[in-house]
């Protein structure tokens, strides 16, 4: 019996648990009443969440009530639909295909050809080139485009500028008033506070975005940031 060899092309799909899906999915299990309880022990636990409640208007309620009854109010016959199998479906072999398990291999040049699928997977971009794409579309001038360059360049993994104004104005052959200037629009970029030294510094920057502003988070992170490293709350 002869060996042959065969290409074949399986697409796949897989659910990416993010830690927002898991939490909503164990929200979603809970009773009333635990999640009463769940909501309260957070609130507890984290000053800065706040409660909300809302009010459903009488006319909404009363709607969402008497829709059902309409749709129920239909004959059985009208909604019952007759199903039959397509006259030219080839049964035998779809029976054939699915009791293998898996669906027979295509023969195909143009399959043949493609690249293998993690080539032609399109690649999440870079924070770099995320942050140099809007350094182009920006309304710089050559100098300070150039110095935006230098800045996202010394960016660490996480976003974080490790180089100091100084060094970027001396690297640009630029003056530190520039560099600073530029720096605060590109910390200004998507994600707000990138570019930004330290970790108070880059949610004063986000803090400061927000609308309507809020002083007293402004205070809190510029005072007592340690206090909420710590959970020191009181």
């Amino acid at each position: 019996m002869a060996l042959e060899l065969k290409q074949q092309l399986k697409l796949t799909q897989q659910l990416v648990m993010t830690p927002q899906l898991q939490q909503a999915i164990k929200l979603l299990q809970l009773s009333r009443l635990e999640l009463v309880e769940t909501v309260r022990q957070e609130m507890e636990s984290n000053p800065v969440l706040e409660e909300e409640t809302f009010e459903i208007a009488e006319g909404e309620d009363s709607t969402a009530k008497e829709k059902p009854e309409k749709e129920t109010n239909q004959p059985l016959e009208e909604v019952v639909m007759k199903e039959e199998p397509p006259e030219d479906f080839d049964w035998e072999s779809y029976i054939e295909e699915y009791s293998t398990g898996s669906p027979a291999i295509v023969e195909n040049e143009y399959f043949k050809e493609l690249p293998p699928l993690e080539n032609r997977l399109v690649k999440k971009a870079s924070l770099d080139s995320h942050l140099m794409w809007q350094l182009r579309l920006s309304n710089f001038t050559e100098e300070e485009r150039n110095i935006g360059a230098i800045i996202i360049g010394n960016l660490n993994s996480d976003g974080y500028l490790k180089a100091s104004v100084e060094e970027i104005a001396e690297m640009a052959e630029s003056d530190v008033e520039t560099v600073e200037k530029v720096l605060e629009r590109i910390q200004e970029f998507d994600p707000v506070g990138v570019a930004a030294r330290d970790l108070k510094e880059c949610l004063l920057i986000q803090a400061r975005k927000l609308d309507p502003p809020n002083e007293l988070v402004v205070e809190i992170i510029t005072n007592h940031l340690h206090d909420l490293e710590n959970k020191n709350y009181y």
